[in-house]
């Protein structure tokens, strides 16, 4: 099988089930669910979900500080594992369950989960954390890169602010990712536009896919750790043949709450490493960045 299609969720933070805002957790859930089942009518392979989304669990207790709100989150750990897993299993589709903030040890992280229909459930902590995540949320980053088997091929995740960084992109790429997720929160346009922009890049340097889900909207409430977001969740490819000049396989509407269909062709991946007018990937000085390197 060459073919995936993705579904990317641009999550809004507004009015869910015909209710402005989300009221408990149940509801809460039952939203995703709505969300999961809408994705596996349409024919979706995977479901990607973007950074923080269990934040929005926020939105019904008194504002918290980042301490609280850890602990909070993290006590829905075995009850946010235990969903994506039944979902993903009565759905028969993988699901990213974007990120959701745990306890490891005795630190706590920002960690993207994905699940298997057959039950494995793999894991990516987020590698480089914002000012805002280390100084307050006082998360811990990621040390390990997870690449992750499926029946399309290798694909690992990058969390948001990852993205902005091409080294951990191409070791991706040397280990054989054809696809990077990219869950992602940004509360501000600029920040969108930062993780967008470096999304393509990422995508024309390495010659792979590059997926991009977001948070959109605003909290009738707003709390300390979430308060409104805007995204425009897509798939990106290199700006070469096969594929369209500009590289967009395909975005939603700017800040709407939607999920963004998209179908890639790994196919058409090989073709353009093989057959592209430029090979960024494979015309890489290693040997000048070395020796630059040592030259600092």
């Amino acid at each position: 099988m060459t073919t995936l299609t993705i579904a990317s969720v641009q999550y809004g933070l507004g009015s869910r089930n015909g209710l402005t805002g989300i009221e408990s957790a149940e509801h809460y859930w039952d939203g995703l669910a709505s969300t999961i089942k809408e994705a596996a009518a349409q024919g979706a392979n995977l479901v990607v979900f973007p950074e923080y989304v269990t934040a929005h669990l926020l939105a019904f207790t008194p504002a918290m500080s980042n301490e609280e709100a850890c602990e909070y989150l993290d006590s829905f750990t075995a009850v946010y594992e235990k969903f994506f897993l039944e979902q993903s299993r009565e759905t028969h589709m993988i699901i990213v369950g974007g990120t959701h903030i745990c306890k490891e040890h005795d630190d706590y992280v920002n960690k993207a989960h994905m699940f298997f229909p057959d039950g494995r459930v793999e894991t990516q902590n987020k590698f480089h954390l914002t000012p805002e995540e280390k100084q307050r949320w006082k998360l811990r980053g990621g040390n390990a890169l997870n690449m992750i088997d499926t029946e399309w091929g290798k694909v690992a995740i990058l969390t948001c602010y990852d993205i902005e960084f091409p080294e951990i992109a191409r070791i991706a790429a040397k280990k054989g990712a054809e696809l990077i997720l990219c869950p992602s929160y940004t509360d501000t346009a600029a920040g969108y536009h930062r993780v967008r922009n470096c999304c393509q890049a990422r995508a024309i340097e390495n010659q792979f896919f590059v997926q991009l889900s977001g948070i959109v909207g605003s909290m009738s409430e707003p709390r300390p750790q979430i308060d409104e977001g805007h995204c425009q969740a897509g798939v990106f490819s290199s700006c070469d043949f096969p594929f369209p000049s500009d590289g967009i396989l395909g975005v939603g509407t700017v800040n709407e709450n939607m999920i963004v269909y998209t179908t890639i062709d790994f196919a058409q991946l090989r073709q353009n490493r093989e057959h592209g007018i430029v090979a960024p990937f494979y015309d890489r000085r290693q040997d000048l960045y070395d020796r630059e390197e040592l030259d600092l």
